[in-house]
């Protein structure tokens, strides 16, 4: 179609007899042919377009996006209710203290700390609205920390006293134990629990209006959840399930299953001995020995399978399997084993002292070997009396040296935690810390609705 000259189709408009009548708007369409008309039903979408453009530009320029109230996720667990404990405590609670995104120590309840006497003595200084009292009365009610000194100078002042420097307490009081978390329960059953954003949370009322988790009872049955579009999230700490549209992270747990040699047991005394068990290669000596580990399913299949590899290197190994309550409150107390296949939890602290100081030997403590070296017992000493981490980690990396070389036990299983969330959740720049319900640390800057607001 060949358009008349546009200049030509612009002059017969600026023609046209506007000022007789204003009724005369109705007859322009008449004194334009068909591609004139097309002219200016195209000219008038592009001066639109170019107007909207240059507002919106102009609207883009002048605001900016941030997050806003509202919104919910549904997260996916392999389990039932009875696993709620290890993923909702930073829901639900909050420490002294806690980490950042970079793993170092923030305040949370408290907003800053002194620590006094050489590493005996530590001042927290708390936020406004919360009683040093009432912590206190918290502590002490829930039986936490009492072989410490704890007073209360003033409200806002909270002191623990040790009677010999103890440089891990910062990372102990990290450990979420008031009730005073982001969130609290509002629905409760065998399948799911329903958290509601708290509006008196310190930290300000979290983005998100609702978590639900919500119970499956197989990696199968969570999978199909996911292809439904039923949960935006989920924690693993094995198995091969995924999600699209979605950011993986992994917290590298401090938790292990780890073989224990009972070295009380004369066929154990001998490090070559240990060392060549560790490699399921030959000890060099008929060895008949009990491995003590719980009923459940991973430790049943890795105590079968050590049964097995050292049965082909002339080793004889009886399994005995005890309960959880069992193995807890009398085979482990009185080292009742020749080798114990446990899971060892080390928590937030990562002072290895209770795990392998000679003091921590028999009914008192968990030294689970019966591990004895002086040399290891001062490096533990002095670690727990030196505040600063760069030494603190060296003189650790010492010790790591010499269990490394005496062999006491060893790791069959690392535990790792990986978490999938969807794309539609914002807000997230990493996820860290020692245990599942860390991933909930930032919980209150997540998001998934948003607004602009004028800059």
């Amino acid at each position: 179609m060949n358009f008349p000259n546009l200049k030509k189709t612009i002059e017969k408009i600026k023609n046209y007899p506007w000022r007789d009548s204003a009724k005369s708007l109705k007859f322009l369409p008449r004194s334009l042919n068909v591609p004139e008309k097309l002219v200016v039903i195209i000219s008038a979408i592009f001066a639109l377009l170019f107007t909207g453009h240059i507002w919106y530009t102009g609207y883009l320029g002048s605001t900016k996006l941030i997050p806003n109230y509202g919104g919910q996720i549904r997260e996916g667990i392999i389990g039932d209710s009875k696993d709620l404990d290890q993923n909702d405590s930073r829901l639900l609670k909050a420490g002294l203290t806690k980490y950042d995104n970079q793993k170092n120590i923030v305040g949370d309840l408290a907003q800053s700390w002194d620590i006094n006497d050489a590493g005996k003595t530590y001042v927290f200084h708390l936020r406004p609205g919360f009683n040093a009292q009432d912590l206190s009365g918290e502590i002490s009610a829930q039986g936490l920390w009492t072989d410490i000194t704890i007073a209360t100078p003033d409200d806002q002042t909270l002191t623990f006293t040790f009677k010999q420097p103890f440089s891990p307490f910062l990372n102990v009081s990290t450990k979420p134990i008031f009730n005073y978390g982001p969130y609290q329960i509002t629905k409760e059953d065998k399948d799911s629990v329903e958290f509601q954003a708290r509006s008196d949370y310190y930290g300000g009322r979290p983005y998100l209006d609702k978590i639900t988790l919500v119970f499956f009872s197989s990696e199968a049955e969570l999978e199909k959840a996911i292809k439904r579009g039923d949960v935006q999230s989920f924690a693993l700490n094995s198995g091969t399930v995924s999600m699209n549209d979605a950011q993986k992270f992994q917290i590298d747990l401090p938790r292990n299953l780890d073989l224990f040699f009972n070295l009380v047991n004369k066929d154990l005394s001998d490090v070559k001995v240990r060392k060549a068990l560790r490699e399921n290669s030959s000890p060099g000596k008929a060895l008949s020995l009990r491995l003590v580990t719980s009923n459940t399913a991973k430790n049943l299949e890795y105590a079968q399978k050590i049964k097995d590899a050292w049965g082909q290197v002339g080793v004889t190994v009886t399994l005995d399997i005890k309960d959880n309550i069992t193995l807890q409150k009398t085979t482990i107390p009185k080292r009742d084993y020749d080798i114990l296949l446990y899971g060892l939890d080390y928590g937030e602290d990562p002072d290895p002292y209770p795990f392998w100081h000679s003091s921590q030997m028999g009914e008192v403590g968990r030294n689970l070997s019966n591990f004895n070296n002086k040399q290891a017992d001062k490096l533990l000493e002095s670690a727990r009396q030196e505040l600063d981490p760069a030494k603190r980690q060296e003189t650790y990396t010492q010790f790591q040296a010499i269990l490394d070389s005496e062999i006491p036990m060893f790791v069959v299983e690392h535990q790792a935690m990986t978490y999938w969330v969807s794309d539609s959740v914002q807000g997230i720049d990493s996820i860290i810390g020692s245990s599942e319900a860390d991933r909930f640390l930032d919980v209150g800057q997540w998001f998934i609705k948003t607004k602009r607001v004028r800059i």
